[in-house]
């Protein structure tokens, strides 16, 4: 009954760690240091708390190293539920790190097998808020877009978006200029404007917002661009399909990083974040 209890504790123990930990890739060098820092880690925290209790009496000093070891822990599931997905795999797979011996030849596996460069599942955008400091992002979904930390509902049809506006968003500048702009129709509840897809990229334009696409794309003028955090640094990736590439757009944007391309995708990775940085202030 015990061994049950104990096996139904951790199935739920892993199964809110892997929707926690729902989305994100931990690539292969990144993936080999981290976990070999918590391992250093988990044996400073053991040599301690051994010294500790057998030459010492408990101090509040000592509590630091045992609360370190369920964040060690947590550390090192979440790694490993991204190191999975990298490789395109179900973040269940974790499971098999509790059957003792295939638990080893799993650890093996992840160490070893280079995960695919293409933009998978899992892929995690950077924070593009915080690269963009001095500059204001709009970020839209299918029926919601945010700007700071505004939100605002909208339906769109016939080449046309209805935006619905909050009555707590009045002295938002987005809102100002909408109100300032157009037609508003006030109701109890919100206010309402009607506007072309014409009139609504001349806003984005006017406004000079950045447009992120659910938090995943960013559009730079003429490119539908992903941004990525790989092996502790950047990587810049152009779908093929979904940008009109050109030499003369290349140059125009003058990328930055290690150039590499397959049969979907270009790359420009090993970026540094000051340089990331540079080459998005100059291009936006």
């Amino acid at each position: 009954m015990e061994y049950i209890f104990g096996i139904i504790v951790t199935l739920l123990i892993y199964g809110i760690i892997i929707k926690k930990v729902d989305s994100g890739r931990c690539f292969q060098y990144e993936f080999i240091v981290k976990t070999l820092i918590i391992i250093a880690l988990y044996v400073i925290c053991f040599v301690v708390l051994f010294i500790h209790f057998n030459y010492f009496s408990i101090s509040a000093f000592i509590m630091l190293f045992i609360i370190s070891i369920p964040v060690l822990m947590y550390k090192s599931l979440k790694y490993t539920i991204q190191r999975f997905y990298d490789l395109g795999l179900n973040g269940w797979y974790i499971l098999l790190k509790l059957i003792p011996i295939l638990s080893i030849l799993v650890t093996i596996y992840l160490y070893f097998k280079k995960g695919n460069s293409k933009i998978n599942e899992y892929d995690e955008a950077i924070n593009y808020k915080k690269i963009f400091k001095e500059k204001r992002i709009i970020d839209i979904y299918d029926n919601i877009f945010f700007i700071d930390n505004y939100e605002y509902h909208y339906e769109k049809y016939m080449g046309k978006y209805i935006i619905k506006i909050s009555y707590n968003d009045e002295n938002n500048f987005f809102t100002e200029y909408l109100i300032n702009k157009f037609n508003i129709v006030k109701n109890n509840i919100h206010k309402t404007i009607e506007i072309t897809n014409d009139e609504f990229i001349n806003t984005i334009k006017s406004l000079k917002l950045i447009i992120v696409d659910k938090s995943f794309y960013i559009n730079l003028k003429e490119l539908k661009i992903f941004i990525r955090k790989e092996n502790f640094k950047y990587t810049i990736i152009l779908e093929k399909y979904e940008n009109n590439i050109s030499k003369e757009l290349f140059e125009a944007f003058n990328f930055i990083g290690s150039y590499f391309e397959d049969d979907e995708y270009i790359y420009f990775n090993k970026i540094t974040k000051e340089d990331l940085i540079k080459w998005i202030n100059n291009v936006a």
